[in-house]
């Protein structure tokens, strides 16, 4: 039960439409801590440099954020999950 309701948030996406009227998607991913984030790029399917996160800007929070995949073993299978920190550079 619990994994098909994290597959159904890992892949449903939220469209919204901004001032100009253009439709916009935002991918939601679920971090180390169980939290809820919305980026405008879809992060799991995104290449990572090696001990570089990505920064991204979070849809949900309102504030750039640092996002780092790390490799482990979740229920007896190893998986990518993913650390997201508040960017040190984000005024908010």
């Amino acid at each position: 039960m619990k994994r098909l309701l994290l597959a159904g948030f890992l892949f449903w996406s939220c469209a919204s439409t901004n001032q100009n009227g253009v439709e916009e998607k935002h991918y939601p991913l679920i971090d180390t801590r169980l939290e809820i984030h919305k980026y405008k790029h879809n992060i799991q399917w995104q290449f990572f440099v090696k001990n570089n996160p990505r920064t991204e800007y979070c849809s949900v929070h309102f504030v750039w954020e640092d996002i780092q995949p790390i490799y482990r073993k979740v229920n007896e299978e190893m998986k990518w999950v993913y650390r997201v920190n508040k960017n040190k550079k984000s005024w908010k």
